[in-house]
């Protein structure tokens, strides 16, 4: 039995309407769970960036690759390499804090390199833009605070060195 992973899927579509439904629905009709999702116009304003975390085997994962390659609107999808990419996810928190756990709670925030955007009384607003397992962590060490509100990006990528990923966009009708 294969073993399942975290995978990272950056897909290269057209940018219009309902294209990300297309992309979830496939998703769904799979079976595929979607951890994370995000969704930018790229440099060339017709095409978006989808990038996708999912948890599955290799067998699964080059599937769903075949399948959403398929999709008219759908110009590439890559694998992204995990040892040869810088994978960020954002984070902001909303802790309730007092006097007597305002100086802790900012020790935490300094130690996972996060940057308080406010401070009051009783509530701060923390950034973090880290690794996936850098916030869990620093979630985990907030665990005997109050997390009031917690919004997530979802992870976004970027391949390193100087090779780029082809976005394939002159090999499919563009109407």
């Amino acid at each position: 039995m294969e073993v399942k992973e975290r995978r990272v899927l950056v897909l290269f579509v057209d940018n219009s309407s309902g294209v990300l439904n297309r992309i979830t629905l496939l998703f769904s009709q799979k079976g595929f769970n979607i951890e994370t999702i995000t969704c930018s116009v790229t440099c060339v304003p017709t095409i978006s960036r989808i990038t996708i975390v999912t948890e599955c085997d290799d067998s699964h994962i080059s599937h769903i690759m075949k399948q959403a390659s398929k999709l008219i609107e759908v110009h590439s999808v890559h694998l992204i390499d995990h040892s040869n990419s810088i994978i960020r996810d954002l984070s902001l928190v909303k802790i309730e804090i007092d006097d007597s756990n305002r100086r802790k709670a900012c020790d935490i925030t300094n130690a996972h390199n996060g940057i308080i955007l406010d401070i009051g009384k009783k509530s701060m607003i923390v950034e973090i833009t880290a690794s996936v397992t850098v916030i869990d962590g620093y979630l985990d060490a907030l665990k005997e605070f109050n997390i009031l509100e917690l919004s997530r990006t979802g992870v976004t990528s970027i391949q390193l060195g100087d090779d780029v990923p082809n976005m394939n966009i002159t090999n499919k009708f563009v109407f």
